[in-house]
């Protein structure tokens, strides 16, 4: 059984990578995110066009955001 201690660190270690706004689909999503290439997420950037702090796994995504995940990269790859 999995314990917390002997899990990965729920921190992305893309956190902090270059990036640009990924290519949007035609209702506009991601809405300016970037793709971080560590974890799949759709991620902000900050002034310096950098990947904000963010974990690798958001258990606030809904089925509906998952879909919108998966439309994108069914179009656009990754």
């Amino acid at each position: 059984m999995w314990a917390d201690a002997g899990a990965d660190a729920a921190h992305c270690p893309g956190s902090g990578a270059p990036g640009s706004p990924a290519e949007p689909l035609a209702d506009g999503f991601p809405d300016g995110r970037a793709l971080c290439p560590v974890c799949q997420r759709f991620v902000e950037l900050d002034d310096f066009s950098r990947l904000v702090d963010h974990d690798t796994f958001d258990g606030s995504e809904t089925a509906a955001d998952a879909g919108r995940r998966r439309d994108w990269l069914n179009t656009h790859g990754w």
